[in-house]
């Protein structure tokens, strides 16, 4: 009873009594390096554009997609539309097309009978005329003034008359080429209508312009082309890229993204296989940060890298890469944690520990990575430092 009354005792007084000993960094030499990590795909520095067929029947949907990624040869069909609702519009078009013309032809005989029998009438009355005026006797000793009157009356009517004739010939000629015009002008708009449609039919089928390999197009939601997916004339559903010269396209969260510049070396990884590190440098950085996904606040520079050298077996467009930007090479310097270092009136301090007391003590920064700093001036290597905040003492 008694051992177990002073273990407990023991155990009591080891648990009352405060820890003392500060938490602290002992300054040195270390290498630093600032390294900004990234990931991104690869993808052709040149690429064919297929795109759906211009057409102005509107959108269309796609039947069938040569599968991704598959070798394709020149004049090789590498996609198909449907034309099913073309093809439909076209044997209307073409009904209309045919009953028109049989318009024109009934028209056109209708329109010549009339202008036959007019003609007709008026070649009659001209014989008439002719004969009434080469036959006419005006001699009172023959005929009487009552009979000349009416041979003067009879020629004047058929003069009269041939004239009218004339009139309605040429009145109806000009009538009946109006309406032979219309009926014209509705058959070509048929044939311009049809055509159209025969060239967007002949267009259903793309053929790889060259040789290459087939990457599909992705939306903005990150899904790709597929058969069923309706496509507007012009819009884009693949590539052929050229796949001996190939970039990376790297993403690095505008948070991450410290001190980017063009040349910075890079190393990465094909996430298809981590065995084997590659190299690159950058080419070029996007002036400012944008979103990559619908409705995610965070932003990331585009960063596009020239690789060292290429592997066309290897690097094929759309592999996901994981990289790393070299910004600061690993070099021997005095580095101290960030979270040793304070800030107060726009003056970086660290607190020293010396001789069992704290001591504010004023440094001067160089670089920093996202967990250290390099000290320029204000500490020498061995002194120690507190990690949490601290008061004069």
């Amino acid at each position: 009873m008694k051992k177990t009354i002073l273990l407990m005792l023991t155990l009591l007084a080891g648990c009352s009594e405060p820890s003392n000993q500060p938490l602290l960094y002992t300054v040195k030499q270390n290498k630093f390096s600032i390294q900004v990590p990234a990931k991104g795909e690869l993808f052709a520095a040149k690429a064919t554009v297929i795109n759906a067929p211009i057409s102005r029947s509107g959108s269309q949907v796609l039947a069938w997609l040569a599968p991704e990624y598959a070798f394709v040869k020149q004049g090789e069909i590498i996609a198909k539309f449907d034309g099913e609702v073309m093809t439909k519009n076209k044997e209307a078009k073409l009904n209309e097309l045919n009953m028109t013309l049989q318009d024109i032809q009934d028209k056109s005989g209708q329109l010549n009978k009339e202008l036959t029998s007019i003609n007709k009438d008026i070649t009659l009355v001209g014989e008439e005329k002719t004969f009434a005026d080469k036959f006419a006797i005006d001699d009172e000793r023959i005929l009487s003034k009552l009979e000349i009157l009416e041979s003067m009356q009879d020629s004047q009517y058929l003069g009269t008359k041939q004239e009218y004739l004339e009139w309605k010939e040429g009145n109806f000629s000009e009538s009946s080429s109006g309406e032979m015009s219309l009926l014209e002008m509705k058959k070509n708009q048929h044939q311009t209508n049809l055509n159209m449609l025969k060239d967007s039919l002949s267009k259903l089928e793309i053929k790889a312009p060259h040789d290459g390999m087939i990457v599909y197009q992705s939306n903005w939601r990150g899904e790709k082309s597929r058969p069923g997916q309706m496509y507007w004339p012009g819009q884009k559903i693949a590539e052929l890229p050229d796949i001996q010269e190939m970039k990376i396209k790297l993403f690095v969260a505008e948070k991450e993204a410290i001190d980017l510049t063009k040349g910075a070396p890079v190393n990465f990884l094909l996430n298809a296989d981590v065995s084997k590190s590659f190299k690159g440098t950058v080419e070029s950085i996007s002036t400012y940060p944008s979103s990559i996904e619908r409705g995610d606040p965070q932003k990331f520079f585009e960063v596009i890298v020239t690789l060292e050298k290429q592997q066309p077996s290897m690097f094929v467009p759309g592999r996901k890469v994981t990289a790393t930007i070299i910004i600061q090479p690993p070099e021997e310097k005095l580095i101290v944690p960030l979270q040793a270092v304070f800030s107060k009136n726009n003056e970086q301090f660290v607190w020293l520990y010396t001789q069992g007391k704290f001591k504010k003590a004023p440094v001067q920064l160089g670089q920093t990575s996202l967990s250290h700093a390099v000290i320029e001036q204000g500490l020498t290597s061995g002194q120690e430092i507190s990690l949490v905040e601290r008061g004069e003492s």
